[in-house]
């Protein structure tokens, strides 16, 4: 009897060692699997890819393929990938007889966006896939620009002028260089057709012309944005004509409104900047105002209205700006 003990614990001390080897080693009772990743006619199966991918961001859960595989033994598998952009992928299990779909896991982190291509390996079967890898680098969208007088090409407005019939005004798409400064080309055409050169600094507008029609051209400050009410400023002083004598003149400049409201031709335009332009000249040694021009600029559309009382009042009626 005392025999008959110690072997049954003998027996009983092997059989716990044999089942702790086998649950250490992960011993497979049915060996090793024999399959394929092709069908009967050598191509390879589907491989359907899972997750989104992108650069120099690491692979998680979600981020795996699906393959299908042709298993003629059942048993144990391992199914991998080569390292491709830094990534990879790999799976183990157990497969049964016949066709079966077998998920692969991924893992690593792409380093390069575009189109990885991989092989993947079963046994003595390999197959091509690819996975693309996105850019994670955040799309800035471009900053609308919004201008009081603006210049994009193509931009274009029609004018209703009192007693002048119509005007149409557009900004080209030539640029031209004056005094150091690139200016671009408007053309008008109808009742008062002409070339202009304008250009903004900062937040001053400018175009390059003579003051009265007299002088030279120069850069002429027409607004000034985001200043307040009352802010004046000056053109140089030029040397010109009046009434055939000659003497000099500059153009005085005022704010005399901001971020208001106005309405042209039934149009209701808002953040409106309204300038008071006097025309002066020197007569009997002071600066006299011989002419105030009212001009109006709505954001984003450009001038609405121009007004010199007597002799010119031009109204937007349509524009489209780009």
């Amino acid at each position: 009897m005392k025999h008959f003990i110690s072997f049954c614990c003998i027996v009983f001390l092997l059989s716990a060692c044999i089942k702790e080897t086998s649950v250490e080693k992960g011993a497979n009772i049915y060996g090793q699997s024999t399959g394929t990743l092709k069908d009967s006619l050598g191509n390879c199966k589907s491989i359907s890819i899972n997750g989104t991918y992108k650069k120099n961001k690491t692979l998680t859960d979600s981020n795996f393929i699906s393959v299908q595989v042709n298993v003629s033994i059942p048993g144990q598998y391992i199914i991998y990938s080569d390292t491709v952009n830094g990534c990879w992928f790999i799976d183990s299990g157990y497969v049964t007889v016949g066709s079966s779909t077998v998920k692969i896991q991924g893992y690593g982190k792409p380093t390069i966006a575009g189109i990885a291509d991989f092989i993947l390996n079963y046994q003595n079967s390999a197959c091509l896939f690819s996975v693309p890898i996105n850019d994670t680098t955040p799309v800035i969208p471009p900053v609308l620009v919004r201008d009081y007088f603006p210049t994009t090409i193509g931009s274009n407005w029609g004018y209703d002028v009192v007693g002048l019939d119509t005007l149409h005004v557009s900004a080209s798409a030539k640029d031209t260089t004056i005094a150091g400064n690139v200016h671009r080309i408007f053309y008008s055409s109808g009742s008062m057709s002409d070339t202009a050169f304008y250009r903004k600094t900062g937040n001053e507008y400018f175009r390059w012309s003579s003051i009265d029609g007299t002088n030279n051209a120069l850069a002429v400050l027409f607004l000034k944005e985001n200043m307040p009410v009352n802010t004046q400023w000056e053109t140089n002083v030029v040397n010109t004509v009046l009434n055939g004598i000659p003497t000099q003149a500059k153009m005085k400049y005022t704010l005399m409104a901001v971020n208001t409201n106005r309405t042209v031709n039934t149009n209701i335009f808002d953040s409106v900047i309204y300038v008071k332009n006097e025309l002066q000249y020197k007569i009997m040694g002071n600066f006299q105002t011989i002419q105030t021009i009212h001009t109006y600029y709505a954001k984003n559309v450009g001038l609405i209205e121009l007004e010199a009382p007597g002799i010119l009042h031009q109204k937007l009626r349509r524009w489209k700006v780009y």
